[in-house]
């Protein structure tokens, strides 16, 4: 038999798929392996940061304020608001925090807990109210959310993203924390998570005056839950849903433990009165 060579069929060594298209399916490979891993990896944090020692949660976070928010320390409510909090916190036996309260300025009325142990609320919080009875459930239920570490949920998934986004788009680790922490004001908690925080609240008003009257008054205040997204911007409304079901709760759980739902007010003055 004898040999002839032939030339190899043409495209022997050419893939027959356009190789856009190889890379686009080698792109989406590897950022569907790194979702599954930052959504893992996220899991694990976020339970991680929830079993965080208050301690070294404060060590942590606790010198990130600085910076991140313009301070209204000249505000003649601040210090009567501060004191209202250290009151309030006499009646958490439990409370592994050293609080401090700091004033935003910001003309929207709004207040949240920052990881650490720290409470802030903003100008146009403390100029709406009328009594200090209204204060004193609005920081409770901060403080319910510090008892029950709700302010450290989605931490860890948002580390993630945020390391995410600085190693893609440019920026330092050192800059992503600080910036995690300041969108903390900006959190929805879960509706559980806010009838725990209302739970406690509402329990811390009681032990300071005897009585629930006026706890829920800012609410008045305050756009529905269904308004309008335009209207409810920057509104404490926007990261602690109000609606007439939640003031509802509240007036329920006043009967059920027997809170009393009248009394005297107490007038909150300025440090000028």
């Amino acid at each position: 038999m004898e040999w002839e060579p032939r030339d190899p069929p043409e495209g022997i060594n050419v893939t027959p798929t356009h190789p856009l298209s190889e890379l686009v399916t080698l792109v989406a490979g590897i950022v569907g392996v790194t979702v599954v891993i930052a959504l893992v990896g996220g899991f694990f944090l976020d339970a991680a940061f929830q079993r965080l020692p208050p301690r070294l949660e404060t060590r942590i976070f606790g010198s990130f304020w600085s910076g991140l928010f313009e301070e209204a320390t000249d505000h003649p409510r601040a210090a009567a608001a501060e004191e209202l909090l250290d009151r309030l916190a006499t009646h958490w036996p439990d409370n592994p925090y050293e609080l401090r309260l700091r004033v935003v300025a910001f003309e929207e009325p709004n207040a949240f807990a920052i990881p650490g142990g720290l409470v802030a609320v903003t100008e146009g919080l403390l100029d709406e109210l009328e009594s200090e009875n209204e204060l004193a459930f609005v920081l409770g239920h901060e403080l319910g959310h510090f008892e029950g570490r709700h302010h450290l949920r989605g931490l860890g998934r948002g580390l993630i993203l945020q390391l995410g986004l600085a190693v893609l788009f440019g920026g330092s680790a050192g800059e992503t924390l600080p910036l995690l922490v300041a969108g903390i004001a900006e959190t929805r908690f879960l509706r559980d998570h806010e009838r725990e925080a209302d739970r406690f609240g509402l329990a811390l008003v009681y032990r300071e005056y005897g009585h629930v009257a006026g706890a829920d008054d800012f609410f008045g205040k305050l756009p529905d839950a269904d308004a309008d997204l335009a209207d409810r911007i920057g509104s404490w409304v926007a990261s602690h849903p109000v609606s007439e079901d939640r003031i509802e709760a509240l007036d329920a759980l006043a009967i059920e433990r027997r809170y009393p739902r009248e009394g005297a007010l107490t007038p909150f003055a300025d440090a000028s009165d």
